[in-house]
């Protein structure tokens, strides 16, 4: 077998501590051969991730699709980076696609923060789903009690999350050859939600992740970001409610208790 990735290019790479990596129990020959055979999977992945893509982008209440599909050396440093979870999971050449969840990773964007219900049942119809649904929520976002009692039909958990993040996550199950099932990550999000993310990863990722001050600022962009989808959501029952009394006096007395 070639040796198609240099082991210390790779670390220095993705700052990989040669000890750290020891301390995983993780082999390097087996990453190797998990890194060959995913080479040859990333075709069949990138049509999958379209057809999926295809399925999704004219459903309810859908403002816009991305698809990504794993690059070779971000499976490996994901790998690396999770360790002994993975170890201890058996992770191995044979293994590995039923580990790592999000080999292709899916992101549906929408306007306002109730359209995901639409989204929702497009996804339950169209797939399998291996786990529960998570509605991922900022702590103070809601209350949690009445959030899940609004919900309870769903059948979702409420994860509740310090640090700001927002998104419903699906996990369903895609064949992709006659043997091989691997696992799609599925995220429902706003696109304000999107934004936030996508700022928050390139701020936090790789180097960042603990420095005090772009957790501050990032904390006050993400209260914003709950406030913009709040304000996005009060236009929209603004705009309901103008097209209801179009041919009345508006706004009517009983609109501020409507909104509250």
């Amino acid at each position: 077998m070639s040796d198609i990735l240099d082991k210390e290019q790779f670390f220095k790479r993705f700052s990989i501590d040669e000890k750290y990596f020891e301390s995983t129990g993780l082999v390097w020959e087996e990453l190797l051969k998990i890194y060959e055979d995913y080479i040859a999977l990333v075709p069949y992945l990138e049509k999958e991730a379209e057809h999926i893509v295809s399925k999704l982008i004219d459903g309810n209440n859908v403002h816009s699709v991305r698809r990504r599909v794993k690059k070779p050396e971000h499976l490996i440093e994901k790998i690396i980076r999770k360790g002994k979870k993975y170890v201890d999971k058996g992770i191995s050449v044979e293994t590995y696609k039923k580990i790592v969840t999000d080999l292709i990773g899916i992101r549906v964007l929408h306007l306002f923060k109730d359209d995901w219900r639409g989204i929702h049942e497009d996804i339950m119809n169209l797939w399998e789903i291996r786990e529960t649904p998570q509605i991922n929520i900022r702590r103070g976002d809601y209350n949690v009690a009445q959030l899940q009692e609004s919900i309870s039909e769903l059948n979702c958990e409420i994860v509740v999350r310090d640090h700001g993040y927002r998104s419903v996550h699906y996990l369903i199950g895609i064949p992709v050859t006659r043997k091989d099932e691997i696992l799609v990550e599925i995220q429902v999000r706003t696109v304000f939600e999107e934004a936030w993310s996508e700022i928050d990863h390139l701020m936090r990722y790789p180097y960042d992740v603990d420095n005090p001050i772009i957790t501050e600022y990032l904390g006050i962009f993400n209260r914003i970001v709950g406030s913009a989808d709040e304000m996005g959501t009060f236009i929209k029952k603004m705009k309901f409610q103008f097209s209801v009394h179009k041919d009345k006096d508006f706004p009517p007395r009983e609109l501020d208790n409507k909104f509250k």
